[in-house]
């Protein structure tokens, strides 16, 4: 069994607005930009599907390349299914549940897999997307109907406070951080760095900067007075401009400069901020005057102050927002039975279109491939709409694999949006640099690492370029998995994890400076002491390292590990179940 050598940078990340929906709000600053125009047009539908399954609500919609995910939620008995569907044609893929009592709701969906939580339960899943199977699971406290996962720049998922690893479901890191109310998702990224709202009920609530390659707190704000609870979420403009409205409170516009959070503006009343245009306008709701609820409004403030430029009416607060590359505001109006999509100017000052869709509670104003936009409320219909306009590309890609080995051969394919008729390619590191090809085929790379793709996708009307800065992964043929920098004092042996597991575990011990040029084993036995399997047995650098076990061929039972190295010996016990 091979082990191997993992390198980890974290830079801008590789899902900003782009073509794909992969959250609730879009992208990871959770402020509706995207790339994608959306339809002009909503007198007949793209196309018009009937689930099998009514459901009480709509639900979040989360889309990658061709393929979008959503739930559906019954009542008496309280159950739910997650459906992968073809963004195309609306034809149906598959559906999951993993019992008969299960709530699932979709919570992210990117090329690793769909993502869904088990309200029932309390389990995260990450399902592989050729057929709803189990990839991973772990425990997790979120509530899924509005609360979509975040992704760092490899595409490890983001859970509130915790990083997981998205090939094992192992959390690479967790802050336990207080939350004044959860449980509360409405957390942010930009950059290398994850923010939210942290104070109990009874303690001043804070910003909170939490280092993404660490978990480590780098600081919080000064006290925010407000309400005893803190529900509303935050949201960040394209320029790393922190928006967060306190309940009961002001909305407040904070930059991190990095090494403190520095206050830029904070106006009263406090309006929450949904979303962000194409200008840098700010698009808000008064839901934080409950006194208001009744007669809500829709606001677009100025990002300098706060200060309202327009509004309108919409008669429901705004739930959930998109931002086009045309400007055109797309709004969800979802608290009530009469749920609407509506789509404005940017000023607010002219409708483009109303589409009434009865419960539309949590499915947001998605923006997808080839300006495809989503719409399911309650009942069985699911209908999508799609822009006529006749623009320049939006670029996207994926690759046969990210994960690989030195010379192994992987494809990248083309995905993009409007038609593009030329590509061109970046691919530092590998056997071809750059590449004219559509999807081109038959790349290696020379050595370990993690390495950046660019695609510039290029028709008549203009060009458009994805860069995907921590894309793919070389791992080192010879194997060790280092996990970081660390230089330890001395060898040490990790409890492995998960454990229990079923069937793959992680193992993680490290090799102090001053250790001797002696070869390290790490050895699997079973029950009797017998040896079965060798991970390693080879002379390691100073490092910490990972090693997986993947115990499939074996029943379930207590199993033992052991690294030696010279004189140095250390054994623990592990337990498989089936």
């Amino acid at each position: 069994m091979k082990v191997y050598l993992l390198f980890f940078l974290l830079l801008v990340s590789q899902f900003s607005f782009s073509q794909n929906w992969i959250t609730t709000g879009g992208n990871l600053q959770r402020n509706g930009l995207s790339k994608i125009t959306g339809p002009n047009s909503i007198a007949s539908p793209y196309w018009s599907v009937n689930s099998p399954t009514s459901t009480a609500w709509g639900n979040s919609i989360y889309t990658y390349g061709d393929k979008f995910v959503t739930s559906r939620i019954v009542l008496s008995p309280y159950t739910g299914k997650i459906e992968l569907r073809n963004i195309n044609t609306g034809a149906l893929i598959w559906e999951k549940m993993i019992n008969s009592s299960s709530r699932m709701y979709a919570v992210g969906f990117t090329e690793d897999a769909v993502y869904a939580h088990d309200y029932f339960t309390g389990i995260l899943y990450a399902l592989n997307i050729s057929d709803g199977s189990v990839k991973w699971q772990i425990a997790s406290d979120m509530f899924p109907g509005n609360t979509g996962l975040l992704f760092a720049c490899d595409g490890d998922p983001i859970d509130k406070g915790r990083r997981i690893n998205k090939n094992t479901g192992a959390a690479r890191w967790t802050n336990n951080y207080i939350i004044p109310v959860g449980p509360d998702g409405g957390y942010c990224i930009y950059g290398n760095t994850y923010y939210h709202w942290t104070g109990s009920v009874v303690t001043p609530k804070t910003l909170i900067a939490i280092d993404l390659t660490t978990g480590a707190t780098k600081y919080t704000s000064a006290s925010l007075p407000g309400d005893g609870d803190q529900e509303n979420d935050l949201c960040i403009g394209p320029d790393g401009t922190i928006y967060i409205c306190r309940d009961g409170g002001s909305l407040y516009a904070f930059k991190d400069n990095g090494t403190a959070f520095v206050q830029q503006w904070v106006h009263t009343p406090g309006y929450v901020v949904k979303g962000v245009g194409k200008d840098g306008s700010l698009y808000a709701s008064n839901i934080n005057d409950p006194s208001q609820f009744a007669n809500s409004n829709i606001y677009r403030l100025d990002p300098a102050n706060g200060n309202i430029l327009d509004s309108a009416q919409t008669r429901t607060p705004l739930a959930y927002m998109s931002a086009g590359a045309d400007s055109t505001i797309i709004v969800c109006t979802a608290e009530t039975g009469n749920g609407r999509y509506v789509a404005f100017s940017p000023n607010l000052q002219t409708v483009k279109w109303t589409l009434n869709v009865p419960y539309n509670y949590y499915s947001g104003s998605n923006l997808s491939q080839n300006g495809i936009f989503i719409a399911a409320g309650s009942g069985t219909e699911i209908k999508a709409y799609k822009t006529n306009y006749s623009i320049k590309p939006v670029a996207d890609f994926k690759a046969s694999k990210n994960l690989v080995l030195v010379s192994e051969s992987i494809s990248f394919s083309d995905q993009s949006s409007f038609s593009p008729t030329s590509w061109s390619w970046q691919l530092p590191g590998s056997n071809t640099p750059v590449s004219n090809l559509q999807n081109p085929v038959n790349i290696s790379y020379i050595s370990p690492g993690v390495y950046p793709v660019t695609l510039i996708a290029t028709n008549s009307f203009g060009s458009d370029t994805l860069i995907r800065s921590c894309y793919i992964t070389v791992q080192n043929e010879t194997g060790i998995t280092n996990t970081g920098n660390e230089i330890p004092g001395e060898f040490y042996l990790s409890q492995n994890y998960p454990n229990p597991f079923n069937p793959v575990t992680k193992i993680k011990f490290s090799i102090p400076g001053n250790a001797d040029s002696k070869v390290t084993s790490l050895k699997i036995s079973d029950i009797t002491g017998k040896d079965i399997e060798i991970l390693v047995n080879e002379v390691l650098p100073t490092g910490v390292y990972e090693a997986d076990w993947d115990g499939s061929n074996y029943s379930s039972g207590i199993y033992f590990y052991t690294i030696q190295n010279g004189s140095f010996k250390e054994t623990k016990k592990m337990l498989m179940i089936k």
